[in-house]
């Protein structure tokens, strides 16, 4: 029997090739705006580590409690001078004083070598030695409460006509000749009104009016001067309640327009010795970023970081000042 015949093995069908055909109608748009999208996140995207947010915003001269501040003043000024012989000194008093501050105003504060001022402020500082030893130091603080509020109203208003007149309050203070207002305000406060224009006191005016904390600067600022003139009075002229001492210096620390990195530094030291809830890590680092000093203001942020309430800023901080830091410098 022959062997069959054997059979052809089967061929495999050969692989078809893929044929490319380009997508029409809907599905062409929808295509697109996909790539379309990709690309754009792709080149768009927010960077892994998006650029930190500083902010060298430094308030804590406005957490104050007004109110309560201004009881101590506001019972002051409810006492009334004891005897006539007590009012009429007073009034000697205020008006020996603002002789002094004509004088003052004349000489644009530069009063030690003039012998005019040196003896008008000698008879007022007799005239309140005379006071207080007779009546208390009370009587003085109340006075000095009230040319403090006098002082307050008449800065207002000083500062509100400079902005009606669409000139800084600087230029409004050196006006020929001076408007009504400067002229109320200097023969109440002599050269007072200048040195409050070097603080910056004009930023302070929002909605039409002196922000009401920061009028409490003035007032504590120009009690302080009054209080000066109790330089003979034995052991020392009476002194501010400590929270008002304290507003002013985070006033001057903080937002003093006229003091440079120095000397807000060094008061910042003697604020953080008498206050330890100061947060004064935070403080030095804003201060020294303001003046772009990022890589010395660091360390102090880093150190605000780890506690208190600024902590999760002072960390935002750090990083912009790491940088600022780590940008070429023209």
């Amino acid at each position: 029997m022959d062997d069959a015949p054997l059979q052809p093995p089967l061929e495999e069908p050969a692989l078809a090739e893929p044929v490319l055909v380009p997508p029409q109608g809907l599905w062409a748009v929808a295509l697109a705006l996909f790539v379309l999208t990709a690309v754009a996140g792709i080149l768009w995207a927010p960077p892994l580590h998006p650029r930190a947010t500083p902010s060298l915003v430094l308030e804590t001269w406005r957490e104050v409690d007004l109110p309560a501040m201004r009881q101590a003043d506001d019972a002051l000024l409810r006492l009334q001078p004891a005897s006539p012989e007590q009012a009429a000194l007073e009034r000697m008093i205020q008006a020996q004083f603002r002789q002094y501050l004509q004088r003052e105003a004349e000489l644009a504060g530069w009063t030690a070598d003039d012998a005019a001022a040196r003896i008008a402020l000698g008879a007022v500082e007799e005239s309140v030695r005379t006071l207080v030893q007779r009546w208390g130091a009370d009587a003085l603080r109340r006075l000095a409460v009230q040319f403090g509020r006098d002082v307050h109203v008449a800065v207002g208003t000083a500062l509100l006509a400079a902005r009606a007149a669409h000139e800084p309050f600087a230029r409004h203070l050196q006006a020929q000749p001076l408007p009504a207002d400067v002229s109320a305000l200097t023969a109440l406060a002599g050269a007072l009104g200048t040195s409050l224009e070097r603080t910056g006191i004009e930023r302070q005016v929002h909605d039409g009016q002196l922000d009401p904390v920061a009028g409490q600067v003035v007032e504590t600022i120009a009690q302080a001067r009054f209080l000066q003139l109790g330089a003979r009075i034995p052991g020392g002229p009476p002194q501010l309640p400590s929270d008002a001492w304290q507003l002013v210096q985070h006033f001057r620390v903080e937002a003093h327009a006229g003091l440079d990195l120095q000397r807000r530094l060094a008061l910042l030291d003697e604020l953080a010795g008498s206050d330890p809830a100061y947060p004064g890590d935070y403080a030095r680092g804003v201060l020294l970023a303001r003046e772009e000093e990022f890589a010395k203001a660091i360390p102090y942020f880093e150190r605000a970081a780890t506690h208190g309430p600024l902590a999760r800023q002072a960390h935002e901080n750090a990083r912009w000042c790491r940088e600022r830091a780590a940008e070429p410098r023209p």
